[in-house]
């Protein structure tokens, strides 16, 4: 199935037709400035969200939860951002469920690991609010959209133990995620889910407060949404929009290809810019395996050897999926590589649903019953594979995998010796990116001055200051849920008051 086709399946099969329903009405704090334009319809809430995606949907069900009355702003027919490409990973501790598993963790070593994956240039005061609430996230999910875990697994370092895999018939679990949050937010009373309707201008006052937005909808024509209680931007990032990631990042990550949605065009700094936001960690991205038809193999890149063309050994298989995939375009000239297990590994649930990603994407999988046959499949020459098998599995026995060219320093590094083999190409793509709008504690947009600009929340893939050069797998969706709660706490407070 092409990408393009992919895409259109996800759209009609998963979600259908969205209706919007009938708009709530509120009064503004500050008067915004008056539109100019003619036929512009106006209309009024208490809070304005940009984007369904895992982070605006939270924000939107938080919000109305509380009382609030709802705009939900989404500029596909249905929410098609990265969620619905998400593995349906959540990173987190002290859960309910990994008690359930039998597994221990602590807040501390968690903030420790995040922190040292982001070589400790993640926001420390962000990053703590992250693994403390993490649990928290995880209750939400549970308790208000229904979510339900599969069974956890013993990740390497740095997952271990916190990765909360999304259960359910539609996968991968990140569209079910999808479907789950948005059956929410159709059905209720304080949420009006306006689709096809394209977010092109915040709304300010002279003092620079954020008080709503301007909007072109298919169905209503210009609109003007007038919001008592500010706006909330949940767009995503920018890594589809090829000028902003060359303007950033150069040329040749532009050219990586995509893992995530095609629609991320960055409107998390178009629509900010003009309150002067403090705009961090612009050229930082997360990068991960793709396959053909957007088979993702992600943590499978740890469970056996990774070659390239050649046959040769290219990389240290202890490293992250991310790290893999973000360094592969420049030790190879093409930008792609096999990973290869053996039949001791494809029982594991971690491997097995990576498997079965590449069999619904019908993206390759050479097989042989040795590895001379497992070459022949994969179209490399067999004397090469078999002589770095051959060198790679002495070493590992011998305890000398660090000795090895490239080492490779897993712990229990994964020997190759049991038939039949396996081999999964690959690439290293973009996912999404990590820069955009600084936020404080509880998502408020900081501006170049470091002080909240009144109005403007942020949260998802749209903040900037969380994440630096990778993160944990699942951390995004985490985050997501934990900055879309607080944000619509802090925004829809002045109701209360």
């Amino acid at each position: 199935m092409t990408d393009m086709n992919r895409r259109s399946a996800l759209r009609t099969g998963l979600f259908g037709a969205v209706a919007a329903t009938a708009a709530g009405t509120a009064n503004l704090v500050h008067a915004a400035e008056p539109a100019a334009e003619t036929g512009v319809k106006t209309l009024e809430f208490d809070l304005v969200v940009i984007g369904a995606g895992c982070a605006g949907m939270t924000a939107a069900l938080e919000a109305a939860d509380a009382g609030a009355k709802v705009a939900l702003l989404e500029k596909m027919s249905a929410p098609f951002g990265n969620t619905i490409y998400a593995g349906g990973h959540f990173n987190a501790t002290n859960t309910f469920v990994q008690k359930k598993n039998g597994f221990t963790d602590t807040i501390d070593e968690f903030y420790k690991d995040m922190m040292e994956v982001s070589q400790h240039r993640g926001d420390p005061k962000l990053t703590r609010i992250y693994c403390e609430k993490s649990a928290d996230c995880i209750e939400w999910l549970t308790k208000r959209c229904g979510i339900k875990w599969g069974k956890m697994v013993k990740e390497v370092w740095p997952a271990t133990v916190r990765g909360h895999v999304v259960a359910g018939p539609k996968k991968p679990g990140g569209a079910q995620l999808t479907f789950q949050m948005l059956e929410e937010v159709k059905k209720h009373k304080n949420i009006t889910f306006m689709t096809n309707t394209k977010a092109i201008e915040l709304l300010k006052t002279p003092l620079l407060e954020c008080v709503g937005a301007r909007a072109v909808s298919k169905s209503q024509g210009a609109l003007e949404l007038r919001s008592k209680c500010g706006v909330i931007v949940a767009t995503g990032g920018f890594h589809a929009n090829k000028e902003m990631v060359c303007r950033y990042m150069g040329g040749g990550v532009a050219w990586m290809p995509l893992r995530g949605s095609a629609y991320m065009m960055g409107e998390n700094i178009t629509l900010t810019r003009p309150f002067f936001p403090n705009y961090v960690n612009m050229d930082q991205f997360h990068g991960g395996p793709i396959g053909v038809n957007q088979a993702n193999p992600s943590t499978m890149v740890n469970y056996g050897v990774i070659v390239n063309k050649a046959a040769h050994r290219i990389i240290d298989e202890e490293k992250t999926y991310v790290a893999i995939a973000k360094e592969l375009p420049s030790i190879t000239k093409d930008n792609s590589a096999f990973i290869i297990i053996d039949s001791q590994v494809v029982d594991i649930e971690t491997v097995a649903t990576r498997i079965a990603r590449y069999k619904k994407a019908k993206a390759p999988i050479a097989e042989g019953k040795t590895i001379a046959e497992l070459a022949k499949s994969m179209g490399v020459d067999e004397k090469t594979l078999v002589g770095t098998i051959d060198e790679y599995n002495a070493a590992v026995k011998a305890g000398k995998g660090d000795t090895l060219t490239p080492p490779n320093t897993l712990e229990k590094p994964r020997l190759i010796e049991k038939g039949p083999f396996f081999a999964f190409a690959f690439q290293g793509g973009m996912t999404a990116t990590f820069g955009g709008p600084k936020i404080g504690a509880n998502g408020e947009v900081l501006n170049t001055e470091n002080q909240p600009i009144p109005g403007l929340f942020a949260c998802g893939n749209s903040i900037g200051g969380l994440f630096y050069d990778d993160y944990i797998v699942g951390s995004q969706l985490t985050a997501a849920v934990i900055w879309g709660r607080l944000s619509a706490q802090a925004a829809v407070k002045a109701l209360k008051a």
